[in-house]
């Protein structure tokens, strides 16, 4: 690693440290019922990330007789706030909740799917020793991209912290009886709500002939992109890199198409219907809801039929937009329908009541390797 960038981050690490032991810890110490949600140790802009942040805004509303909050995952670096989106979370380091925590009797731990296989092996004497001594300590996995979900047998560190292990879906694809018995733990559908409101959306005739696009790695894209450059020579085209919320949602509202190489049904497809634009996605089995978004023009079967068509698509909606405006007006009320307000938090108040979705109907099922397939894309 770049000497720099390890210093850049010890440095930021230091004042974030400051920061954060001057804060009032005192209902930390206090706290009998206690909900951490875990992020990287960097701040980063992500819909996994804000998703999580969301979470435990609802979570906090909702089981107020909790003391609900964010803290860093355990190792060398944290960062006391994310100034990267819109939101006003005071992050904790991981040390400060096993230090602080000292009464707490029930908890529950909310751990990224990604970083679950890891965790366990990430943690001090200390740390183990702690999350041993709370009677009633629940791990709960976010599985928010089911191709970053560890092997059933990966999860073997945390069983060893707890029996009382479940993971939660952010896709409703995946919020199946076949996915809670493939991993042997109840599973439980939390859904996804970002805000977006305060974002305005730009009619057609005032977004600029821009085409965004998602950074994911792809083994289409350079075909894609040549497609699109020779047959758009008229659209810019903008890779989505180093930018904050905000300024990535103006960019969505102010362009006319977004175009995603990774998930399909994510972030980037799924933003631009909330500001009048229009997104553009490959569809798949795994995070797609269900085969009837293929009857939308602007989900197509495969890379080859949205090389095959994307061009003439966009021609086709450039002169009329009144068709562009429908389109989007019906994904968005397709997406409002599977992430709506009520419904999230509804979800969220039966997980916490116990009341989950699923149950396995085999007992200790999902110990076997090999059930799970993770994505070495997967990382902090």
């Amino acid at each position: 690693m770049n000497p720099h960038l390890i210093l850049s981050r010890a440095l930021s690490t230091l004042y974030s440290s400051g920061v954060q032991n001057l804060r009032d810890l005192s209902r930390l110490r206090e706290a009998r019922e206690l909900v951490v949600f875990v992020v990287p140790s960097l701040p980063l802009v992500n819909g996994g990330v804000m998703s999580i942040f969301s979470l435990c805004r609802q979570t906090r509303e909702i089981y107020p007789q909790a003391h609900c909050l964010i803290a860093t995952r355990p190792g060398l670096y944290t960062h006391a706030a994310n100034k990267l989106f819109q939101n006003d979370e005071k992050i904790h380091r991981w040390k400060q909740i096993v230090t602080q925590a000292r009464r707490v009797r029930k908890m529950v731990l909310h751990l990224p799917e990604y970083d679950a296989s890891f965790f366990p092996g990430d943690l001090d004497a200390q740390s183990v020793a702690f999350l041993k001594s709370v009677p009633e300590l629940h791990i709960n996995i976010l599985n928010q991209n089911i191709e970053c979900m560890p092997e059933p047998a990966d999860l073997d560190g945390l069983r060893e912290l707890t029996v009382n292990l479940t993971q939660t879906t952010a896709h409703d694809r995946y919020a199946t009886q076949e996915v809670c018995d493939r991993w042997g733990i109840p599973t439980h559908h939390f859904s996804v709500h970002i805000d977006r409101s305060q974002y305005p959306a730009i009619p057609f005739e005032g977004k600029s002939k821009t085409l965004v696009l998602s950074p994911d790695p792809n083994p289409f894209k350079e075909e894609v992109l040549a497609r699109l450059r020779e047959g758009l020579p008229d659209y810019r085209q903008v890779v989505v890199q180093n930018l904050t919320f905000d300024r990535y949602m103006h960019l969505v509202s102010s362009s006319r198409f977004s175009l995603t190489f990774g998930e399909g049904f994510d972030a980037y497809f799924c933003d631009p219907f909330e500001v009048g634009g229009l997104g553009l996605a490959v569809y798949n089995d795994e995070f797609f809801p269900d085969a009837s978004w293929l009857e939308l023009r602007n989900v197509y079967s495969s890379f080859q039929d949205l090389l095959d068509r994307v061009v003439d698509d966009i021609r086709f909606l450039e002169k009329n937009p009144q068709e562009y405006d429908r389109l989007s007006a019906q994904a968005l009320g397709r997406i409002h329908s599977l992430y709506g307000l009520e419904k999230f938090k509804d979800n969220l108040t039966r997980f916490y009541d116990g009341r989950y979705d699923f149950l396995p109907r085999t007992p200790g099922a999902g110990q076997s390797p090999g059930a799970g397939a993770r994505d070495s894309s997967c990382q902090e």
